[in-house]
């Protein structure tokens, strides 16, 4: 029976199949007297209780969707409903109405791409989608507005450059990030790229860890001066080195192991007081990944990440499990327990270390960060990335979480002229205190969950800001539109989430406070919601109120967490704080 026959489209069937199995009604109409069948299960789960889209993929495997996405492409339609979830397992997302077309997101395992491949990326977005692209805040790239009828040219384009946008989207093990400066950082202690290429390659060549129960994000951090924010991943592996101890861990370098970060749902990745190996990274992740395959929520999406089967089971049974399943590899990896009082602290972050030139490990070389406007980029602009990467560089561009591309090995000699033709095509290497740290989500130009125009309104802030104020300390300012975080609101010395403003239209709630890391803590309320024309205003006279009454040399996020809430609302201005 087809859609055109009942007169239900596809997904209104699926729809009305899960409720009458849900309701048991099925079980009517089973022929008298016969024994009762065993249930079906997925991964132990009836099937009667998965929900919707565990059932499409019980149906209809991520990987098998090949001949439809052809004949779809073939009559330039569009993707909707449980067909495009499934969609996004290879990377394209219907994002209709709030603009044209497919997203398409990019893998780029260690946040790393090519000169060549930046070009065959800018071609893709002259010829394919809609004439630019915008970094992400996973280190990767987003190209829009791209009609049904090109998603195949687009993707065998991208194959010539080894590139895709597979296990970008939906239930997938999103791009593995890598600390940007990995191999030139004059802090490294060890460059873990090798382990998160390896670890997205095995990822996409092994059909159990697609279509997982949730997204999951997994971080290799170095333990050098630019952060990728591995405390709000699901795994993080953070380099340490390991002093002798009499607890028979071998020094020298180590990965500490942290577990369950989702700041959305306010929390950190935490210490399992576990390590292992920087080889066996990508042995420890899949296992864990296989773990989370076979015990993750698949009735209820919102309790489906790693954190909920964490808090379900405790983390010494999770690491037990892990163990077991790395036992079954054959490769004698062992989880070992170690006192963090027998490992060295790590450097301090730089804030502003993937902005402007900053010498590398190798002598006379240096690393050149150009600051774009939220991430966005026109082909032209690529090609310039790529042009200066090959002509003063090796030809290596790195992707940050902070929006923004880095170009390593250039030679001290070269750096002026490098820094002249990447301000040239309107990329500067110099960004005020405010630009330098603010991280939007696409909102609700391109994000149908979206409460907030999130880009447009922080350039409007930055903007507003940079004319009122000069400072001599960033200030990280985090815009998402929604409550999935996907700018991480929570860990912003400023975090703006979209809502909807008193009396209707866009708003926003406003929080002070957050960080990672070494600064690890989340973001407090402010205010809101708000509308997000008085934000402007609002973030003004708290920025107004740092400058007046700080201590000397004291920062933003430090004179923040010395208020306590009712201090923290002095910040107001006089009309929000009586309000509020």
């Amino acid at each position: 029976m087809n859609a055109k026959s009942t007169g239900f489209t596809r997904e209104q069937q699926e729809y009305l199949a899960q409720v009458v199995m849900q309701s048991g009604l099925h079980r009517a109409f089973a022929p008298a007297g016969a024994a009762p069948a065993e249930p079906e299960t997925h991964y132990g789960v009836p099937i009667e209780d998965l929900c919707k889209e565990e059932v499409a993929k019980y149906k209809t495997h991520p990987l098998d969707i090949w001949r439809d996405l052809e004949q779809r492409t073939h009559d330039n339609q569009i993707a909707e409903g449980l067909d495009q979830f499934l969609l996004r397992h290879l990377g394209f997302f219907n994002v209709e109405p709030n603009s044209q077309g497919y997203m398409m997101r990019l893998r780029a395992p260690g946040c790393q791409l090519t000169a060549e491949q930046f070009r065959v990326l800018a071609s893709c977005a002259e010829d394919f989608a809609g004439g630019y692209s915008h970094i992400t805040t996973r280190g990767s790239l987003q190209l829009r507005e791209i009609q049904p009828r090109f998603v195949i040219d687009m993707i065998e384009r991208m194959e010539t450059a080894s590139l895709t946008a597979q296990g970008t989207g939906a239930d997938s093990a999103r791009n593995l990030t890598v600390t940007p400066s990995a191999g030139f950082d004059v802090d490294e202690l060890v460059d873990m790229r090798p382990q998160a290429k390896r670890l997205s390659t095995r990822i996409l060549r092994t059909r159990e860890l697609q279509g997982i129960p949730r997204k999951f994000n997994i971080s290799f951090d170095n333990a050098g001066r630019l952060s990728c924010l591995s405390d709000t991943n699901d795994i993080g592996f953070l380099a340490t080195i390991v002093n002798e101890n009499d607890q028979g861990v071998e020094a020298g370098i180590w990965c500490r192991i942290a577990l369950g970060g989702i700041t959305g749902h306010k929390d950190f990745a935490r210490d399992t007081g576990l390590m292992c190996r920087p080889e066996d990274t990508v042995d420890v992740a899949e296992a864990m990944l296989r773990v989370f395959v076979e015990h993750g929520d698949r009735t209820n999406r919102k309790k489906a990440r790693l954190k909920y089967v964490l808090d379900k089971h405790g983390f010494d049974w999770f690491l037990e499990r892990t163990q077991e399943m790395l036992d079954t590899f054959n490769t004698n990896v062992k989880l070992v327990r170690l006192d963090l009082a027998h490992t060295e602290p790590r450097v301090p972050i730089d804030r502003q270390a993937h902005i402007g030139v900053h010498p590398q490990k190798q002598f006379g070389l240096n690393y050149i960060g150009a600051a774009l406007e939220l991430g966005r980029m026109s082909p032209e602009q690529m090609r310039v990335l790529a042009d200066v990467a090959d002509k003063y560089g090796d030809g290596d561009i790195r992707l940050t979480v902070w929006l923004n591309p880095l170009i390593p090995f250039v030679p001290d000699a070269d750096v002026e002229a490098a820094c002249a033709e990447l301000a040239a095509a309107g990329m500067t290497v110099d960004a005020s205190s405010f630009a330098a740290g603010v991280v939007a989500c696409t909102g609700r130009w391109g994000c149908k969950l979206a409460a907030a125009y999130t880009k447009q309104d922080a350039l409007t802030l930055v903007r507003h800001l940079e004319q009122k104020f000069e400072l001599d300390t960033p200030i990280n300012i985090h815009f998402t539109g929604c409550a999935n975080s996907c700018a991480q609101h929570f860990i912003g010395d400023i975090g703006l989430v979209g809502a909807a403003a008193p009396g209707g239209g866009e708003g926003y709630n406003i929080l002070l406070g957050g960080g990672s890391d070494l600064d690890q803590g989340l973001a407090r309320p402010l205010i809101g919601p708000v509308a997000a024309d008085d934000v402007p205003a609002i973030i003004e006279h708290v920025v107004g109120a740092f400058v007046a009454r700080r201590a000397t040399n004291q920062n933003f996020l430090s004179f923040v967490r010395s208020l306590d809430d009712a201090e923290l609302a002095s910040l107001l201005p006089d009309a929000q704080r009586k309000a509020a």
